[in-house]
């Protein structure tokens, strides 16, 4: 059995800038929480977004994913040596595709420990389809009845962006409460959307 040589171990250490020389983007979803310190865990999926390649590539216990965004790829800032969206546009990305986010829980914690340029948050939805804009409202306000953490005014912007019935979860099952409010179905249940607020 050959051992690989040492000098060969430590570019693993640092997977995000790994993660940057494979695809050409910035540090995105849970990947982001994470090197914001807004994750508890240490995630072995990096995510890079990237406008036009959505790719998957292995290297030792890693995997790095880019996360095709098009014209979504913006918000980018320069923090602890590489490339990454900005804390808000992190947060529009996790409400956006919120499977590559560790799902709404992680987000929803991750929020509520995180300090928000709440106007910079509200900029990326303005090209936002209605049903994400639904989808926001509904969890923000799942937030702010607990927390306390979001204000009326941001919830009066995703109220006028209500339009159409959605799922919360678009693919899942056509079961749960319907919050007529935001013409949300929500087929997770606000025990899983904030299972760290009532059994942390």
């Amino acid at each position: 059995m050959v051992q690989e040589k040492s000098s060969d171990i430590p570019a693993i250490k640092n997977p995000y800038r790994i993660a940057l020389a494979l695809f050409k983007g910035y540090i995105g979803f849970s990947s982001a929480l994470r090197i914001y310190d807004l994750l508890d865990y240490e995630p072995f999926t990096i995510f890079i977004v990237t406008k036009t390649k959505s790719m998957k590539r292995s290297i030792g216990e890693y995997t790095f994913k880019s996360v095709a965004m098009d014209k979504r790829a913006t918000g980018i800032t320069y923090y602890n040596g590489v490339y990454i969206s900005t804390t808000a546009k992190t947060f529009f990305d996790c409400f956006y595709k919120p499977q590559y986010s560790g799902g709404y829980s992680t987000i929803t914690k991750a929020l509520y420990d995180a300090k928000l340029d709440w106007n910079e948050f509200i900029g990326y939805f303005e090209l936002a389809s209605s049903s994400l804009c639904q989808r926001t409202g509904y969890i923000l306000e799942l937030l702010k009845n607990e927390t306390d953490k979001i204000s009326e005014e941001i919830l009066d912007y995703f109220r006028k962006r209500v339009k159409n019935n959605t799922k919360l979860i678009p693919s899942g099952k056509s079961r749960g409460q319907y919050i007529k409010e935001w013409m949300v179905l929500d087929n997770l249940g606000k025990e899983n959307i904030l299972s760290w607020w009532y059994h942390g």
